[in-house]
């Protein structure tokens, strides 16, 4: 019969203060890294809504091509609505119009430019050969989260459409 020498037996258990300890650990290191992982969500809010509105100037063109009308990329600074319609006096498929909102904490940054028949701001306008009206298109529109952090939208250098251009904070 072997002899057992319970003084060299190895715990294969964690305490409860081990466990406490390494809770406490855990706990620490997520409070410090809160505002870090908080601050990429909203930037990543901002990135998502500005790829957005890249898609909806995209769709703009594409749709003023196939349709052969001038086509608006309006937007509403105080709802934060925006969206894409055929320009005004022009008769496109008001069955493909679309309409959009912003994220709640995101707004439109100080927008100028000509005001539609809604009371919209135009932000761009397609015609039909897919280039930008260069007379009533922004060349830049940014957007802006409640802590002032920017993403902009800027024409492309040959006038095509738009680019996101990411801001330092």
């Amino acid at each position: 019969m072997p002899i057992r020498n319970d003084s060299a037996r190895v715990s294969q258990a964690f305490t409860l203060v081990e466990l406490i300890l390494v809770m406490a650990l855990l706990a620490t290191l997520l409070a410090l890294s809160a505002p870090t992982l908080l601050h990429a969500f909203k930037g990543r809010d901002m990135d998502q809504e500005a790829t957005q509105l890249l898609a909806a100037t995209e769709y703009a063109r594409s749709e003023a091509i196939s349709q052969g009308v001038p086509m608006s990329v309006w937007i509403d600074p105080t709802t934060g609505n925006f969206g894409v319609r055929a320009s005004d006096g022009f008769d496109g498929d008001n069955t493909r119009a679309k309409n959009f909102s912003l994220n709640t904490d995101l707004h439109f940054d100080s927008v100028e430019g000509v005001v539609d028949q809604d009371g919209h701001r135009v932000m761009a306008i397609f015609v039909p050969e897919g280039t930008l009206d260069p007379e009533n298109s922004l060349d830049t529109l940014r957007i802006a989260n409640r802590s002032n952090a920017v993403i902009s939208l800027a024409q492309t250098e040959d006038g095509w459409g738009y680019e996101i251009v990411k801001e330092a904070p």
